[in-house]
């Protein structure tokens, strides 16, 4: 039996049309999760909403690899800018992924206040890898290598660093700041969490991102259509994948 290829999305306008593209369509709930497994030009397909946040992703992924035992998990989805360079639009292929939400900060004495910038990012325990210090975990090499090769003429496609935790942030210093210290391309709220998962359990995945809005530019607020743009390149992404044999 074929192991299926797993999408997910965080909202509705990031994995809708994602479902309805499946042929063959089924519905798996577990819990408060619905999990739709069909084909996609014959190959099978299981595609989830995660909702937002880590431990949303982080649940579904763990429940998705238990039932289905996949091939791949793709997340994808919108995303912030930090990289000023970046526009709406722009797709970022996760190169690296980190959490942007674990610090270590300085002993400060009451009344000494806070310093967010001199916070010290700290790497995730993965015990797969018997490691307690990973700070970057990496999207599929040859999952990338396909995505490379899809057409795109609504913006750029380019890899990048994707940063992830339960924060949106807003400020530009701050932005500046994990951009320069940590190389983040852009910021959203899943993709480290299915990284870890992924890495706990040694399945391959990849985080690809759109540009859906950009505190650099405060024309490019946030914009559903953008997560809807990007499940049609990943829709591609999975075919191409589907059509090479990438990863059989």
């Amino acid at each position: 039996m074929k192991k299926p290829i797993v999408i997910l999305g965080p909202m509705e306008s990031e994995s809708a049309i994602l479902i309805k593209r499946l042929e063959n369509r089924r519905e798996h709930p577990i819990g408060v999760y619905t999990f739709y497994e069909g084909e996609i030009d014959g190959y099978p397909v299981v595609v989830c909403r995660t909702y937002i946040g880590v431990v949303n992703s982080a649940t579904v992924t763990a429940l998705a690899i238990q039932k289905f035992s996949p091939l791949c998990v793709i997340i994808q989805g919108t995303s912030g800018a930090h990289d000023p360079t970046l526009h709406q639009g722009d797709i970022v292929l996760g190169e690296k992924m980190v959490n942007i939400g674990r610090f270590f900060t300085p002993h400060r004495e009451k009344g000494e206040g806070t310093d967010t910038f001199a916070w010290e990012p700290h790497g995730s325990e993965i015990v797969s890898l018997q490691a307690d210090e990973v700070l970057y975990l990496h999207s599929d090499r040859r999952i990338l290598e396909i995505a490379e090769t899809v057409p795109y003429t609504d913006g750029r496609v380019l890899r990048g660093v994707i940063g992830a935790a339960d924060i949106w942030n807003k400020e530009l210093d701050m932005l500046m700041h994990l951009h320069r210290t940590l190389g983040t391309a852009c910021e959203e709220m899943e993709g480290y969490g299915v990284a870890q998962v992924c890495a706990q359990l040694s399945t391959p995945c990849a985080d690809i991102r759109v540009i859906s809005n950009s505190e650099w530019h405060k024309e490019e607020e946030f914009n559903e259509k953008y997560g809807e743009q990007c499940q049609m390149f990943v829709l591609e992404v999975v075919r191409r994948l589907i059509a090479e044999e990438a990863l059989m």
